[in-house]
């Protein structure tokens, strides 16, 4: 089976659609013209891929992956939202039976196809979140995505559904030293931790900058072969130390990079891999050797080169792919007025699910299935967070290496392998995956 080959049942979102997406089918292998596409860095592995899978963001436009929403589409939206409340339900219990779309249906299942077998991502425009309630807003976001995919995954520890994702304007840690949802610095390029789908509403809009950037990992695949094959075998060694201290996340070792049932796919997150000053590694956890850290800031690279930002508005509905897709964070700048404030659920789709490798299938049911210990909590309401818990900073699900660039600069990849911005010591703690930060602003 081809990956992500263009004959996969995508459907055409492209054409006839009152969304008005365009077509992106033009291949980008012509980029690695002088590379033997049937070259294969190991036994199994494939040369170059043409696929709409493997872009190169500067082609793209707002409406290369934005569907408009018609009047009719939102009335549509609206009448479901007025017959789920008329039912008396709780908000955990939407899907689509109780949140009839018949008509939108037919373009979200389209959409949903091509963020699994296409170009890996979309956005639904149109609604205007300052039109709604904090509930109906909410209630929106699971009616809409439950066509999407129809299963939620559990956030962090605490079992959340909802990652409540603004920056944290009462807390007493300085940037640097926060988890990055509290944070209004950028991030590098990653995935979350197991999950399939990203799903974000967003909710408004800081006064500058904020917005997500996404980047193709099968085009990051198509780098490599390119200019640095010898780090391919590096990447999908099962010897990366995750030093992640998570009931949902515990320490573990495998690769970065898989290709699995005719898919390449990335999962990492940076601070657990190269570890965060100020924090000790957990017991048998390994620094990363050299060819690791320049395999990590390779990926980083690759992908800035072709990333994609993704221009947002309030009311917004983006998905993205995270088993295809990295994606990223650019800084922001919050006023009295403007406060980015987005919310995030992880989604599932059990017709339309990427079969997994064993080290990624494992996390991915903990998330989503058997979280053993740790219950749903369905956390519509954001709390504002004065501290935070030293696991959430060597968390996937919170954390990220932070960057600062200037306007039109790339970041130096010796820089990402160092995770030396200063952090106060933490004291000592009765377990070693949960104690309060006591750092000072």
């Amino acid at each position: 089976m081809p990956i992500l080959d263009d004959s996969s049942p995508v459907g055409d979102v492209s054409e006839g659609l009152n969304g008005g997406m365009k077509s992106t089918k033009q291949s980008t292998t012509g980029s690695f013209s002088g590379v033997n596409v049937s070259a294969s860095p190991m036994p199994g592995w494939p040369g170059l891929v043409d696929s709409r899978a493997a872009w190169d963001g500067s082609a793209m436009t707002d409406e290369t992956y934005t569907y408009t929403l018609s009047e009719a589409d939102i009335l549509e939206i609206e009448a479901a939202l007025s017959h789920f409340k008329d039912l008396g339900l709780d908000g955990e219990e939407v899907n689509r039976v109780n949140f009839p779309l018949p008509n939108l249906s037919k373009v979200l299942f389209s959409l949903a196809s091509d963020l699994h077998f296409g170009l890996g991502f979309f956005a639904l425009r149109g609604l205007d979140a300052a039109r709604y309630s904090r509930e109906d807003n909410v209630l929106i976001f699971l009616g809409v995505s439950s066509y999407v995919g129809e299963q939620h995954g559990k956030q962090d520890d605490s079992g959340h559904i909802f990652a409540h994702i603004r920056e944290a304007k009462f807390m007493v840690h300085n940037q640097r030293s926060r988890p990055i949802r509290d944070s209004n610095l950028p991030s590098a390029f990653h995935t979350d931790p197991f999950c399939d789908i990203l799903a974000m509403q967003t909710r408004s809009l800081a006064a500058k900058g904020g917005n997500h950037i996404v980047s193709s990992t099968l085009q990051v695949y198509h780098t490599l072969l390119a200019e640095r094959s010898d780090l391919i075998p590096v990447l999908a060694a099962p010897n990366w130390p995750f030093d992640t201290r998570g009931i949902l996340t515990p320490p573990d070792f495998r690769p970065l990079l898989y290709y699995h049932d005719g898919r390449i796919m990335m999962n990492f997150f940076r601070d657990p891999l190269t570890g965060v000053k100020g924090y000790a590694r957990s017991e048998n956890m390994p620094h990363l050797t050299p060819i690791q850290r320049e395999a990590l800031d390779f990926v980083q690279a690759a992908a800035q080169r072709y990333q994609r930002p993704l221009r947002m508005n309030p009311g917004d509905l983006t998905f993205i792919n995270n088993l295809g897709l990295l994606h990223a964070r650019e800084g922001f700048e919050d006023s009295e007025q403007h406060v980015r404030y987005l919310v995030r659920l992880w989604l599932k789709n059990a017709e339309m699910a990427w079969s997994l490798p064993a080290p990624l299938e494992i996390g991915n049911r903990r998330i989503y299935e058997d979280g053993g210990e740790v219950d749903e909590d369905w956390n519509i309401v954001y709390k504002p967070r004065l501290h935070f818990d030293v696991v959430e900073r060597m968390s996937p699900f919170l954390s990220s290496v932070l960057f600062s660039l200037p306007p039109g600069h790339q970041i130096a990849p010796q820089s990402l392998s160092d995770p030396g911005f200063p952090l106060a010591a933490v004291g000592p703690t009765s377990s070693p995956y949960r104690s309060r930060a006591n750092f000072l602003a």
